[in-house]
């Protein structure tokens, strides 16, 4: 009889794994959205952020920033695409550049919202895939640094 108990307990707890295995499955599986918001001044009217978000949107979108992207973050091999062009398709196709709001401070901000979509089992990599294209968003709107001075002849300056 005891046999019988320690069989069922241990068929109990196999169909009990199964089933968060099961559901730890089908939640890897569902939509999920990875973004990184830039807040707008709060000057800014409407239509200028709407001007801005198609700006950066024809900015970003190109093949050779997305190009830059794939490479960087190696998303042909992860994602097992055929060639770096179809990456460069899937990640326009995934590509979220929009115009949202959030809650900075307790105030509420309008915002740039840039991400990427896909499911929640590629959230690393859609993380890695946001950060990469907020370099550029921030190599694209932040102005130049100013030149550095050239150093003096070494001679002329003292040692001490």
């Amino acid at each position: 009889m005891q046999r019988w108990i320690v069989l069922g307990a241990l068929l109990l707890s196999l169909l009990g794994g199964g089933l968060m295995y099961g559901y730890w499955v089908k939640h890897q599986s569902r939509p999920d959205k990875q973004w990184i918001p830039i807040p707008f001044t709060p000057e800014s009217t409407q239509e200028q952020r709407d001007k801005s978000v198609e700006e950066l949107r024809k900015a970003l979108l190109t093949d050779t920033v997305l190009t830059g992207i794939v490479r960087d973050c190696g998303i042909e091999s992860k994602w097992h695409l055929e060639s770096e062009q179809a990456a460069v398709e899937e990640l326009k196709r995934r590509a979220i550049i929009e115009r949202g709001e959030t809650t900075i401070k307790g105030i509420p901000t309008a915002t740039l919202n840039v991400g990427f979509t896909g499911n929640v089992g590629e959230q690393p990599q859609l993380k890695a895939l946001a950060e990469r294209m907020i370099a550029d968003v921030q190599r694209l709107i932040a102005p130049p640094p100013p030149p550095t001075p050239t150093p003096t002849s070494a001679s002329s300056t003292p040692k001490f």
